[in-house]
Formats: C-alpha cells, structure tokens, sequence
C-alpha cells in the first residue's frame, strides 16, 4: 500500500492526518450545490442535520449558498485552511483537486466518486496519477470510491450514505466499523440503529489509495469511545502492517470481528507439491486471525450478532470455558440448544449435586433441573415461583462447571416485562456472560432489554454460535517474539541460480536441511549399481532405494521408489529397475538415492512457502500416505520459536498430548518446525514451496526423510 504520509501501523500514535481525518474541526465539500442529486449538496445537508459542531465551507464555482451555509468558489478562497476536505467532483478532476488542496494548506481528504483502479486500465492509470499527487503535495486522502466516514460522537458525516437520509437521529455506540465496501459498512450500521444499538465510527476505505484497513485499525487502538472493532475485508496491500495493528488491537483488549471474502486463490500454488492441495490463501488467512483472537464470520448477520453481543458485555466476562447453562421455559428448546452446543464447540455438563439441591427450592416441582434447565411456564405465571426467579439463575450461575448462561425464551401472554426486567437485572450481576435468546417476544419487551444493553438474539443457534466464537477468542495465543530472527544461511551455496518453476532434487533438499541444523536420515546418492550396493552396505539393510529426477516429484506413484530392500542381491534388482521405469517415463535420472530406514514414530509433511500477503508459512499436516486424505492442517507465520509451536500443534488431530510420550512426540516436532520456519523465513525467492514429507516423529527424536523444493518465482 502507499502511504506518503501515513504510517499509523508503526508509529503507535493516531498520526495528525489520519485525527483530522476522524474528527475535523472544519470542513470544505468541493463540487458542493444545491443543484438536485448533487451529492456535495446532500453531504453539506447531512453535516447541518445532524449537528455538526464545526466549520463547513462548501466549494463551488457559481454557488453562493449551500443548505444555508456561504459558499466558496474555490478552495484557496475557504477562510482557513480546512481540516478536511470532500472531493465531490468527478473522477478525472481529483489528481488536480488534490494539489489545489495543498496549495492552499489542506492536507487531508475523501474521494467518493469511482472511475479508478475498479474500473479497468484507464482508471489503475488514473489512481496512479492520484497516487503521485499525494506522494509530491503530502496530501492524505481516504478512497477514491468509498462512501466516507459517520462519526456518532462529534457528530460528522463526511458521506452521502442513503440511509442517513432516512434517519432522524444518529445512534451513538462503541462498535467501529472499518469497510472496504461501503454498502455492506452503511447496511450494517442501519441494521444496528434498528436494534437500538449505535457505532461509534463508519469508516469506507474503497481503493485504499493511499490509507487502507491497517492504517485505521491502528487508529482505533488508542480510541477511548471504540470497544469492538469490525471489518468488512478483501484484501490488503501490506500484511505486516496489518499484523501489527492487529496485534496492537489484542493488546489494548479490543476485540476484532472480521468478515472476510474473496480468499479463493491458492497461496502455496505448486501442483508438484502436496502443500497446494492442502494450504489456500483463506487458510493463511484464518491462521493470521486466530493468531491474534479475531473472531472470523461467515455472513453480515453473524458479524452484527458477535458485535452486539460483544458491545453489551463486559470484557472479563467473555467465557473462558465451554460450560453453557441453557435456560428455559419449555422443555424442547433447551434440548435443541444442547444439540446445537456441541456442533459449536461448547457443552451442557449436568449441574451438580449441590447446585441441585438449592435449585429445587426455588423453581416449580414440574421444572427439570438438570442441565438444559426447564423452569416451566409456571415460573412466570405464578407470583409465588416468579419471586425466586432471580435466586434461581444466580444458582445456576453459580455451577462450578458453568462459564455461560443462555436464557430461553418465547411469546408470552403475561408476565414478560417482569421477566425481561429479572433477566436484566440477573445479566448486570452475574459474573459469567448471559445471552438471551427470545423468539417472537411480545410488544415492547426486546426495547426493554436493549435499552438495559442486552442483545436479543430472535433464535437461539444464533446466541450459541456467538459464544463459542468468544470461547475461541478466550483461548491463549502466543506472541511470535521479535527476538526470533530468521537464519542465517547461505541459500546461494546450495540453489545458485534458480530459473522460475525450478525443482531442487531430494538429495538437495537434504543437504539443506542438514546444515540448517535439522536431522535426516543418513542416506547418498548413487550414479551406478556398485555405488547402490556399497551405500546400503555401509547403512545396514533394509533400505529405501527413490529414483531422483527433477522431473518427477511423487516418485512413489511414478514407480521410481522401493522400500525395505533387503540385501544386496536386492539392491542391484531394484536399481535396474528403477533405471528401466525411468526410460519408459523418458524422465532423466540423477541417480539413485540409498536411504537408512527410520522405524516408528508418527509421519508429519512439514512444508514453508512464501504468501505474498503475510510473507513466510510454516504448514504442518499428516504426512506419508495420509497428507491429502486428511484435512488437518495447522499454519504459522515464520519464524516463531519453540514455545508457538508447542502451543499451536495440539490443535492437529494426528497430535496425541495425553501421555507422555505423546508430549514428548510434541516437543520433538515443535522444535524441528521451528527450526524449520527460521530457515524458510530467510529463503531469498519471492515464490517457493519447501515441503518435507514425511518428518517422522518418534518419542526420542523427529527426523526428516524426503525433501522437496519448489521455486515458483526467484
């Protein structure tokens, strides 16, 4: 991304032109009139409606009065400098607009109109002019193509949003929404205000000329009025940048929601590699995003329902377990909900003994009180039961094996408002998050909840969904430590000059591997038959016997592989005809390669490749026959240390940690990944693929057997 002014992902302070930008004390709308459809018309309208506290200075050449304010014909003629400028103008007037706008002191502006890099060659040539103009004037700019920004707070509306013009009021919240699309930003923020519940910023970044998502998600880390931050993505220009904002974000203890789309290209790419079956860019993707705890969605509704109910809750009490209390006042859907728990990652464990007991006390002698919870109708019809309500869920609150409380709830013919009122009071005190599920509510009683703070999920799975997306974000992530440096090493000696699409031989990639300080198995390449024999002699039988060609990478399914050769009568066999196969594939050979066999242990593919968004990945899946039967992968950015990779491996499902040699397998593996990833970190090609299959990790050591290098692009 370029950023001629703006480096907001470093520097760790909201940079003057990015605050100007987010909170302008003055205003210039250029192209502004009050001409029909003119859309600086409708933003200067929108600015005086909703109060606006500061200095707004329409621009325009003939006009002398914009919805009552003085127009300017110019933007050198405004009375001072603007903080902020609207560039309501078409498309091919901007680059021009931007160095009046500097001239005359502005350093700071939007771009709505489109006709830039989203419409083909033409338009990539203009926003590259656009670009230079903000490189040689320091102009910043938001855009082009974007709808802008609201800010509830001051308030401003540096937009011509629709939705806005049928709002009577803008509801002020603490959820900031950063878009790359600005429909999809303004449709959310409707739907919130709808639910009574308000944003504190809407901010569209459409191209992302100049600042993109990155530089405003560092923005919003010192942001006092901002609690949740949530983003509508496709992609982004610079991943580091967007690494470290959002490892600030986690640090200042602001969670992120993501929807993210348009992750469908593989990023490990080579079809001669198991990797690219296996890892994509929405898998590198998601990697980054449970690295640092942002909760990914999978549609708009799923993103507003984590935001609101993350808005609403107190932070210390997201749950750290998954022990939910389903509450209800009929049977089926609390057994509904316990169904829908488990497909969610969380639980319904029985209430214990003692919890029990009280419970029985204070609820009606039909209500079930185990674990869903069936309070009954009657627990709200009748006075006497009604009272012990709020003793009740506190009880159940109470469970040592509860880390959250879904209340369940349905049309009422009475008694709603007093429920709805003890469900208020009940979420406020208790220690443990509380979710409240009402289908079909009577009148007015989902207001009263949401005027308590509380979201209203309309359907339970929905409420369920959300808290085991929070009991995700809950669970530790390790930080990748600066310390943590790529090695040092000599990849030239080994791979002098590659062309593109090159394929690094087994023999090779062993090499490598070895004065990387990772363990092979002993193995040498043979050129002739009696080399064959003196190799595997020198090795002891059984040994593995593999035809090396740059040709052919799955030497097993090609026929140019034999394991367990036995002896020597053995060897001179399989050579003879590992060459024929080779000539019947009209495929060179090398040689031979004669390799010890390693017995035991549990086989991983451990691969490195190069994502031109987020740099060096480290994937580790099943290795040997089962790698592309498996989906079971997990990924990390390189390098990382020892202690990441003890903490994410568990999460393979081939990783057994319940005994101690399972732990001791772990341990193995996690330093030879991270090993690993330091090697590939410092790789010098743009694109490449180092994938070694197996690894075979064993409880006393994890040793690499076959090796293959890819280079896509040098």
């Amino acid at each position: 991304m370029t950023q001629p002014v703006v480096n907001g992902a470093s520097s760790g302070d909201l940079s003057s032109h990015l605050a100007k930008m987010l909170e302008p004390k003055s205003i210039a709308v250029i192209g502004a009139s009050d001409r029909a459809g003119n859309l600086g018309g409708v933003a200067v309208g929108l600015l005086r409606k909703f109060g606006y506290p500061g200095e707004v200075w329409p621009v325009h050449p003939t006009s002398r009065l914009v919805a009552g304010y003085t127009c300017y014909p110019s933007i050198a003629e405004i009375p001072s400098p603007a903080d902020l400028a609207i560039l309501a103008v078409p498309a091919a007037a901007c680059p021009a607009l931007v160095r009046e706008c500097a001239s005359a002191g502005v350093t700071t502006g939007i771009i709505w109109s489109g006709g830039f890099a989203e419409g083909g060659p033409g338009g990539a040539d203009l926003q590259q002019r656009l670009v230079e103009a903000c490189r040689e004037t320091g102009f910043t700019v938001l855009g082009p193509n974007c709808l802008g920004i609201i800010d509830t707070h001051l308030p401003a509306t540096t937009t011509f949003a629709s939705f806005l013009r049928e709002s009577d009021e803008l509801v002020a919240g603490n959820i900031s929404m950063i878009s790359q699309s600005g429909g999809l930003a303004t449709m959310t923020q409707a739907m919130a205000a709808r639910l009574g519940f308000g944003f504190r910023y809407m901010i569209s970044t459409g191209n992302e000329a100049v600042v993109g998502v990155p530089d405003f998600f560092q923005a919003l880390v010192g942001d006092p009025l901002t609690k949740v931050v949530c983003a509508y993505l496709e992609g982004v220009r610079d991943g580091e940048a967007l690494v470290t904002a959002l490892e600030n974000l986690r640090d200042a203890g602001k969670p992120v929601v993501v929807l993210k789309a348009g992750a469908t290209a593989a990023s490990a790419a080579a079809a001669t590699a198991h990797t690219g079956a296996l890892v994509g860019e929405r898998r590198v993707w998601s990697a980054v995003f449970d690295e640092f705890g942002v909760i990914q969605t999978a549609s708009l509704e799923e993103l507003l329902d984590v935001a609101l109910e993350l808005s609403s809750m107190d932070a210390d009490k997201i749950p750290a377990g998954a022990g939910l209390a389903a509450v209800t006042f009929g049977g089926g859907m609390g057994v509904l909900a316990a169904d829908q728990a488990v497909s969610h990652g969380l639980a319904t464990p029985p209430l214990s003994a003692e919890t029990r007991a009280r419970l029985r006390l204070l609820v009606p002698p039909v209500a079930a009180i185990g674990n869903p919870v069936d309070l009954t109708p009657q627990s709200y019809l009748d006075l006497s039961w009604l009272e012990h309500l709020p003793a009740a869920l506190d009880v159940i609150a109470a469970d040592p094996l509860v880390d959250m409380v879904l209340v369940q709830a349905g049309p009422m013919a009475t008694g709603g408002a007093d429920v709805a009122r003890i469900i208020a009071e009940f979420r406020r005190r208790a220690k443990e998050a509380v979710s409240v599920a009402w289908a079909l509510p009577p009148p007015g009683i989902a207001e009263q909840l949401q005027a308590a703070g509380c979201h209203v999920f309309e359907e339970s799975e929905r409420a369920i969904r959300v808290l085991g997306k929070l009991v995700v974000r809950r669970r530790p992530r390790g930080r990748r430590s600066s310390a943590v440096p790529a090695l040092d090493f000599d990849w030239g000696g080994f791979v002098p000059r590659p062309s593109p699409g090159e394929v690094v031989p087994e023999h090779r990639c062993r090499e490598i591997l070895a004065a990387a300080g990772l363990t092979v198995a002993p193995g040498r390449l043979a050129t002739t038959e009696d080399d064959a024999v003196e190799i595997a002699g020198e090795l002891g039988y059984p040994v593995a016997m593999k035809g090396i060609s740059t040709a052919v990478s799955h030497r097993a399914a090609a026929g140019l592989m034999a394991l367990g050769v036995a002896d020597e009568t053995g060897a001179r066999s399989i050579y003879w005809t590992i060459g024929e196969r080779a000539v019947s594939l009209d495929v060179h050979l090398e040689g031979v390669y004669v390799q010890s066999m390693i017995g035991g242990g549990a086989e991983f593919l451990v691969s490195g490749f190069r994502d031109p968004t987020f740099g060096s990945v480290v994937s580790v899946a099943a290795g040997g026959t089962m790698t592309e039967l498996i989906d079971d992968v997990v990924l990390l950015r390189a390098p990382f240390d020892q202690t990441r990779a003890d903490e994410a491996l568990p999460a393979l499902k081939t990783v057994a940690t319940d005994t101690k040699a399972g732990l001791e397998r772990l341990s193995h593996l996690a330093a030879y990944c991270a090993t690993f990833s330091r090697l590939v970190a410092g790789a010098p090609w743009d694109r490449f693929v180092f994938e070694v299959n197996p690894v075979i990790v064993r409880q006393d050591l994890a040793v690499a057997v076959d090796g293959l290098l890819i280079i896509e692009s040098p």
